[in-house]
């Protein structure tokens, strides 16, 4: 392994460089070596770091100007080695609404994955698996902005090289200033199984890398209005009404989306009016917002909040109030407040803090809804005009960590237009990541089949399939699913596509039927009381291939999931039939042990069997056949602790 830096237009590698020193440093959980190269004109000091039992290594590197001159740093890779016989790479392509669409290739030709778009997973998802002869290696890019993974094939491998996208960056470092490379981790597993290798992935991020928060200990279950009241349709006595219900039905959280702030104009469009925090739309919520905080804790539930404190509309007052907030490029602006600025920086933690005290939040939403592409090139903001978006976002991580050291019972919830700033950088600093606006059955599947290789399932937020509502020309952002219509069994059904993480609803409550609040409730309760332990700490297992929004691409007739607490030799198996089962369904399980016998339980009917570990394993279990939009739920608990 190694890095790269590129100073004055000529790279380096570590072998160009002066060896000084190499340090080595035993912790109980971790072993971190350092290696110190010199040239004439800059040190770099090259750092990896293995966590103890679970194969990740954490790789990054410092640059330090030790000159009495000017540097200019243009490319800094915080990897760089040759892989001998890498054969082919998979990774998932991103859009609004099209995220994690996998895309395979073989490196038999130079293969660039790249995200110019400013924010990390707007193009492309920012971590890749590589397959070799003996072993499959994921290698993830923990960086909010642009980021570049390079693989070049010859005669002697695949070269390997990135971090840092080198698109329009540059640094100037002065003398006796420094910088930090972004942050890449890499796991690798020999048996060439995705499952095995995100199952030590996730049990890594929960224990050293996503910040904890005694709060979501607990089973928390979260109503957000946005899709059914967008921005204009929502108001005070909407959000109480269904306050209201939502308490009736186990719900713990109400989350005030947009549409809470701006003028007071029942007609005003969110998006014009980011920036001014300090304005609620008295038209809609004519008691204030503390008036719902304190009735949704009345209730006894929490009450969420969201805010876009990067985002800067164009009708808002604080771009002409603190015109040297914007962030700009080539004079022109870019719609976001710039956190390379120290000062904006001061000015978001207090709007943040106001917000949390006056209304008493405790869940924050932090959103951002637009693709800063290369970011500000202003020198008026305390970085230079090449490393702007690199100070933003550094600037943003720490705005989030003071945020969580202040209010540490305060959940912070990732969301950039849904999943288009996914990774690991952000996820250090915040609790929950929603993982895509749309949550149409086959896109939900999908999106969590792929994003919980990175992220462990006790870290992602999506709805049940919301109930959207039309725009002015009568269309859909996604089809709108309404329970009303549904049977006991499809309400079932999805209740538990969205039970397979952290678990959310969007849709208008006071508009359901009797019989459906009672079936959602009693889901609900499913959830907290069965599925959530296994959620927040179990292993999770993929039983088939990724489902595919294309139903003409790859199509996929059932979903099955499989949670695994080894420690307790116990495992939650759900099953969805998406299309009409034809036949029985075979679902070999994963994690369990194979000397062990076996209870498995149908959640819905109470029948069980005995099967061996090593049945279950080698020959699978049986699922009968299924409807459409019908799926099951099996416990499997080992005799031995029945």
């Amino acid at each position: 392994m190694g890095f790269s830096v590129t100073c004055d237009g000529q790279q380096y590698h570590l072998e160009d460089l002066k060896f000084v020193e190499q340090k080595e440093c035993h912790e109980k959980t971790f072993i971190l070596r350092s290696f110190t190269y010199e040239s004439q004109h800059f040190r770099v000091e090259y750092f990896k770091k293995l966590y103890t039992g679970s194969g990740v290594q954490e790789l990054w590197n410092t640059v330090k100007n030790i000159s009495k001159e000017i540097l200019r740093i243009d490319r800094v890779d915080s990897i760089n080695e040759w892989i001998q016989t890498a054969s082919e790479l998979t990774c998932f392509k991103s859009g609004w609404g099209n995220e994690y669409q996998p895309f395979k290739t073989i490196i038999n030709e130079e293969v660039i994955l790249e995200n110019r778009l400013g924010r990390s997973s707007a193009s492309v998802h920012p971590f890749v698996f590589l397959n070799t002869e003996s072993s499959v290696r994921m290698v993830t890019v923990a960086w909010s902005g642009n980021w570049v993974l390079r693989f070049q094939p010859s005669t002697k491998g695949v070269h390997l090289s990135g971090g840092l996208s080198d698109w329009e960056f540059y640094k100037e470092l002065f003398p006796e200033e420094d910088m930090e490379s972004v942050r890449i981790l890499t796991i690798e597993s020999d048996c060439h199984d995705m499952n095995e290798m995100a199952v030590r992935f996730n049990r890594w991020a929960r224990e050293f890398w996503i910040p904890a928060n005694k709060e979501l200990d607990n089973p928390l279950v979260e109503w957000n209005h946005w899709w059914t009241y967008e921005d204009s349709e929502i108001n005070e006595n909407i959000f109480k009404e269904n306050a209201a219900i939502a308490q009736s039905l186990g719900i713990d959280v109400c989350t005030l989306d947009a549409g809470w702030f701006g003028p007071p104009d029942g007609h005003s469009e969110w998006f014009d009016w980011r920036g001014d925090w300090d304005k609620v739309n008295t038209d809609r919520f004519s008691s204030g917002i503390k008036a719902l905080s304190d009735e949704v804790h009345e209730r006894n539930m929490k009450f969420g909040f969201w805010c876009e404190i990067e985002g800067l509309g164009k009708k808002a007052a604080i771009g002409s109030r603190r015109e040297d907030f914007i962030a700009k490029r080539d004079g022109e602006p870019l719609g976001y407040i710039c956190f390379g600025n120290v000062e904006a920086q001061d000015w978001a933690l207090l709007v943040l803090d106001r917000l949390i005290i006056d209304y008493q939040c405790d869940w924050l939403k932090l959103d951002f809804n637009l693709d800063p592409h290369a970011g500000c090139s202003r020198t008026d903001h305390g970085h230079g005009a090449g490393d702007g978006l690199f100070e933003h976002y550094l600037g943003y991580y720490r705005v989030l960590d003071m945020i969580r050291k202040k209010h540490p019972y305060v959940i912070l919830e990732n969301c950039s237009s849904g999943g288009l700033r996914t990774d690991l950088g952000i996820m250090k600093h915040n609790h929950v990541n929603f993982l895509s606006d749309p949550d149409y059955l086959l896109h939900q599947l999908q999106v969590f089949w792929a994003s919980s290789l990175l992220l462990p399932p006790s870290a992602c937020l999506h709805f049940v399939w919301s109930q959207s509502k039309p725009n002015m020309n009568g269309d859909y952002a996604f089809p709108p699913l309404r329970l009303n219509e549904c049977t006991e069994k499809e309400i079932a059904f999805h209740m538990r596509t969205a039970m397979i993480h952290r678990l959310g609803l969007s849709h208008p409550l006071p508009e359901w039927k009797e019989r459906v609040r009672q079936e959602v409730k009693k889901n609900i309760k499913f959830y907290k009381e069965k599925v959530f332990p296994f959620v927040q700490n179990g292993d999770l297992y993929r039983l088939n291939e990724q489902c595919n929004r294309d139903e003409n691409d790859n199509k996929i007739s059932y979903g099955g999931f499989q949670y695994v607490l080894s420690d307790e030799d116990r495992s939650l198996v759900f099953y969805f039939s998406i299309d009409e089962q034809q036949e029985e369904i075979k679902l070999k399980c994963k994690g369990l042990n194979s000397m062990s016998e076996y209870i498995v339980t149908d959640m819905d009917s109470g029948h069980s069997i005995i099967r061996s570990g090593e049945q279950l394993l080698q020959k699978g279990m049986t699922v009968s056949k299924h409807g459409k939009s019908e799926s099951s739920v099996f416990m499997i608990q080992a005799i031995k602790n029945f």
